[in-house]
């Protein structure tokens, strides 16, 4: 069996053979052949697995993410020199009006490829005059990868057919797969981490399942029902069928022998969960697009030390500083890496080139180190380390400790603007139950620095997602500063007057209950102000603590109330008194 598709018969290779070959021979009909740039706009799934294999063995493939908008569409179409997109019967999609207003040809799948005794037939709106048939050869294009898209121009990454093959020799050796495996693919087969997976699991001659997106639930009943014995995802659905599989009584069957991570953002708290879940290794992976794997952590006996990403792969990888001498072990830096796998270049961009390339090494954009025994760690995004005036903080180990707290199933930390510190840390959560922003904080500063604790953490039903299914921290960033924009007046005489001390030492004209502290531009030293403001008005002496824990009004009023001295059941009503018959 080749894929296995639920509730349909499984395609076996022979089945598998024909369909390429059929839906090869239809487009080198259509006139598109070796060479031929065809895009794929179809839902993730078995028939986006079969019409990709197809693709890349007689033309040049480009994967395209069905769910971006049309103008992103366009743009990538426009980038990728794009000839024609397959696209499914009858839709009206983005896709389908993105190939209109590109001039690019569409060609609708007509039925299902993944049908067992069906043909899948392809028809082309338009022909350019036949071409001759014939597999692609080792300096061919096979794939077309962007690294972005959403915004501004896309950097195009180019795959050759002989980086192709090497990509996913290396994946197999690395996943040890074999033909007795089942492998339950749910990586979307738009990204370089489905792709790379899919077709290992295929070159390897075991069985691939590729459901698409799917539920926690409905994944956990295919692991009950299709039995896969390998079972690859991003943090996201792994986090979603943990909590899932956690609550189900009695646990579910399973026959998986490995789960792969497949990215850095798998936090140890939550990768030792599913181990103890599951009862099974689970490996994570770490690498781009450029440079397919760079890391992997091993299999055991060997343990992998807490924050790392694993080994090196079949790869050279080092650290640079910012004028691109290489360190030495423990030294952070940006991760560079070299080898078979990584590409030649950015497609007709000179400038990307010149900046991605240095001394023969790739510049991942990635901070890291390399400790003594080669086991790497990786901070996050160059672009996503925060600078909190003047002192840099990396994401992943808040991160980490927030995953830690019981109620905290997912984080993710960013940097938002402030208008003294130039940058301030802030988080999101996704929670399982309710906790208040000052109980997490109060958690946090058992564990970190006073500087690390997040100036405002918000909750979020779940975290916003790249179509690589990396976190994307600048919505995150933009949802804060929506939040900080929706002002309440103060409520009560004892908020009224928390709010006058926070305008008068800010020198801010307004602010409300809600507004937090370090968003209006405090910072420590100016919270030492508002403290003796309260101490000297209110008769309250409160540490700076309270004020990192509590830095909104509503919450700080509340706090210095509980803060009131011994004997004095509530004072502020009598020193707001007198502070308003003195004024």
């Amino acid at each position: 069996m080749a894929i296995v598709t639920p509730g349909e018969r499984a395609l076996t290779y022979a089945d598998l053979g024909r369909k390429v070959d059929t839906i090869a021979a239809t487009l080198a009909g259509a006139g598109f052949g070796r060479g031929a740039r065809i895009g794929i706009a179809l839902p993730d799934g078995t028939d986006f697995a079969i019409v990709l294999l197809a693709v890349c063995s007689a033309a040049t493939c480009a994967p395209l993410n069905a769910a971006l908008d049309e103008d992103a569409l366009v743009r990538l179409l426009v980038a990728m020199r794009i000839d024609a997109v397959i696209v499914s019967e009858g839709r009206d999609s983005a896709a389908v009006r993105a190939c209109r207003r590109a001039s690019v040809t569409l060609i609708a799948l007509h039925g299902s490829a993944g049908d067992p005794d069906g043909s899948p037939e392809l028809v082309a709106e338009s022909m350019r005059g036949s071409v001759a048939i014939g597999a692609s050869l080792a300096d061919d294009i096979a794939l077309l990868m962007h690294t972005s898209g959403t915004t501004g121009a896309p950097k195009i990454v180019p795959w050759k057919q002989w980086s192709v093959a090497e990509a996913v020799r290396n994946r197999i050796e690395l996943s040890r797969i074999d033909g007795s495996d089942r492998c339950l693919i749910a990586f979307p087969l738009h990204s370089s981490a489905g792709i790379r997976r899919a077709l290992a699991g295929l070159v390897s001659g075991a069985s691939i399942i590729c459901p698409g997106a799917i539920a926690a639930e409905a994944t956990i009943e295919l692991l009950e029902s299709l039995a896969p014995t390998q079972y690859f995802a991003p943090p996201a659905s792994h986090i979603a069928v943990l909590e899932t599989f956690e609550r189900r009584t009695p646990r579910p069957r399973h026959c998986l022998r490995t789960i792969w991570g497949g990215t850095t953002d798998l936090p140890d708290a939550v990768r030792s969960r599913l181990e103890l879940a599951f009862g099974v290794p689970v490996i994570v992976g770490y690498g781009t697009t450029e440079s397919g794997s760079i890391a992997q952590t091993p299999f055991p006996p060997v343990r992998t030390p807490a924050g790392s990403v694993g080994l090196a792969t079949n790869i050279e990888v080092a650290i640079a500083d910012d004028a691109g001498q290489l360190l030495g072990p423990g030294e952070p830096g940006e991760i560079v890496v070299r080898g078979p796998e990584v590409f030649d270049g950015y497609e007709n961009d000179d400038r990307a080139n010149r900046a991605a390339f240095r001394n023969g090494w790739f510049r991942t954009g990635d901070v890291g180190r390399v400790d003594h025994e080669g086991f790497i760690y990786v901070s996050g995004r160059h672009t996503d380390i925060i600078n909190r005036g003047g002192t840099k903080i990396a994401p992943s180990e808040i991160e980490a400790a927030l995953v830690r707290h019981p109620q905290v199933i997912e984080a993710a930390a960013f940097a938002i603007a402030h208008p003294t510190l130039g940058q301030d840390l802030a988080a999101a959560v996704v929670l399982r139950d309710t906790v208040s922003e000052s109980e997490l904080r109060r958690f946090l500063r058992a564990g970190l620095a006073t500087f690390k604790i997040p100036a405002r953490i918000i909750d979020v039903a779940q975290l916003p997602r790249a179509s690589s299914g990396k976190i994307d921290r600048s919505e995150l960033a933009a949802l804060v500063a929506r939040t900080i924009q929706q002002s309440e007046p103060p409520i009560g005489r004892e908020e009224t007057e928390i709010a006058r001390i926070f305008a008068d030492v800010l020198k801010v004209p307004t602010v409300g209950r809600r507004d937090n502290f370090f968003d209006l531009g405090g910072d420590s030293l100016s919270a030492t102000h508002v403290l003796t403001a309260v101490d000297s008005a209110l008769g309250v002496s409160v540490g700076m603590e309270m004020l990192f824990d509590c830095p909104t009004v509503s919450e700080f009023a509340a706090a210095v109330a509980r803060g009131a001295p011994a004997g004095a059941a509530h004072p502020l009503p009598r020193v707001l008194g007198k502070i308003e018959r003195r004024r």
